[in-house]
């Protein structure tokens, strides 16, 4: 009874730890970029340079509206004489102000606004607003980079956990090996040291299979943190590999593509546009600038905020001004100068970046054309290294080759699973660089 207790006890035990362990969370490609795109700090960091941008567009727009102010004050004076303003049909001041100590309340409003200012106002939004756009590409260039490097360590992860079932079914037909190679020494075939060879190989592919193991622990770690999952998330990756569609499309075309679609090159010609209206700006210093103005004043000689009728001074007032600024003739050649270089800076660093992305167009779909040009010959590898071990283990089994032929072998067919696992992968990557470098994985 006790020993069937103690068995139950053991079932449920197990049970409830089965139950408490999570279940990994499927994580297909186009999932993990979902919420890498969503989580991931390196885009909010971009997306808040974005809305710097913007809150200087603002500040821009905010700088040409009306400026308004307003004023009120208190104070006591101390006339040394009486003080008597205007004169009426009775002959006695309009307003007058005995001598000795009285309060005041003076205030004001004047709203002011320049009319004409060289369109130094126009030029620096219509800068602050190319700007945000070209923020806005920035950002939109961050994504794509993000997209590849997600895709990147996805098929890191991939091709770690492919290794690893090759590695383990390497495993599984060495423990196979080894009692063959103990039996064969039973019976005199094969000698002692053929069987501990083959034994040192087996220890050796564990140590492999070690490796690879902690390896894979740690880009799934990374993982989380690149797409923006806790750091002890369970995933479950989607190890299937397909080749991607072969590109058809001719290098011409994809070239085309990039410089039309890439967002750094639209991002590019804005900030050259954002350097001519700043060169615009400049210049407004050489204009007359016009302002125009409304005020209302009034003066209170006693303590009431709001006096009597008749017992306060006030007007309004209309102005316009216009102003020079002469010293521009001969003070701006300087400033003139460094904007004109900067306009020649921003056109010379957007061609360099479009030589840049066709250079990395022309890598990428020549990678890609050889990616899949090395499968083919790995293929071939696989399928001779299949027939060469083959051959090889009849010839052992037979006592005619040693153990050293059959691990060599056994070394090449490995090498040529991997490769085939490898070249896989590396298709998959070379196709996302190639859309990267065109600007076409976003979507």
């Amino acid at each position: 009874m006790k020993k069937y207790v103690m068995s139950v006890g053991m079932v449920l035990t197990g049970l409830s730890l089965a139950v408490a362990q999570p279940a990994p969370t499927q994580m297909p490609l186009e999932k993990a970029v979902e919420l890498a795109l969503q989580n991931n700090k390196g885009i909010k960091i971009a997306d808040s340079r974005t809305q710097a941008a913007e809150a200087r567009l603002q500040e821009a727009k905010d700088r040409s509206l009306p400026t308004a102010n307003a004023s009120l004050a208190y104070s006591r004076y101390s006339l040394t004489g009486p003080f008597a303003f205007g004169q009426g049909d009775d002959g006695k001041a309009l307003f007058g102000i005995p001598a000795g100590a009285f309060n005041a309340t003076m205030g004001g409003a004047t709203i002011s606004k320049e009319v004409f200012g060289g369109f130094a106002e126009k030029s620096a939004e219509k800068s602050a607003e190319l700007l945000a756009k070209a923020s806005h590409l920035d950002a939109q260039r961050n994504r794509s980079e993000l997209v590849y490097t997600v895709s990147e360590a996805y098929y890191n992860i991939v091709k770690l956990a492919r290794s690893i079932g090759v590695i383990e079914q390497n495993i599984k037909q060495f423990d196979e090996k080894e009692r063959e190679a103990q039996s064969l020494q039973k019976e005199g075939v094969v000698t002692a040291n053929e069987v501990l060879k083959i034994q040192l190989q087996k220890n050796n592919l564990n140590l492999s299979r070690l490796q690879v193991e902690k390896a894979r622990q740690t880009a799934l770690y990374n993982f989380n943190l690149l797409v923006g999952l806790p750091d002890d998330q369970i995933i479950a990756i989607d190890t299937t590999l397909t080749n991607p569609t072969v590109a058809a499309e001719t290098l011409s075309s994809f070239l085309d593509r990039a410089v039309q679609t890439r967002p750094e090159v639209e991002a590019n010609a804005l900030r050259v546009q954002s350097a001519q209206q700043l060169l615009r700006n400049t210049k407004s210093t050489m204009y007359p600038h016009l302002g125009v103005s409304a005020g209302y004043n009034y003066i209170n000689p006693t303590a009431r905020l709001i006096p009597e009728g008749s017992s306060f001074i006030s007007a309004w007032n209309l102005g316009a001004g216009i102003t020079y600024n002469i010293g521009s003739l001969y003070n701006m050649k300087g400033k003139l100068h460094s904007a004109q270089t900067a306009i020649d800076q921003a056109a010379l660093q957007g061609q360099q970046q479009t030589d840049q992305i066709r250079s990395e167009v022309v890598t990428a779909y020549n990678n890609y054309q050889l990616a899949l040009e090395q499968q083919n010959v790995i293929r071939t590898a696989v399928g001779q290294a299949q027939e060469n071990y083959r051959l090889t283990e009849s010839r052992f089994r037979n006592g005619l080759v040693g153990s050293t032929d059959l691990l060599e072998a056994d070394s090449f067919l490995l090498q040529a699973q991997l490769n085939v696992i490898n070249a896989t992968v590396d298709a998959q990557l070379a196709y996302q660089r190639l859309l990267k470098a065109t600007g076409s994985n976003l979507k």
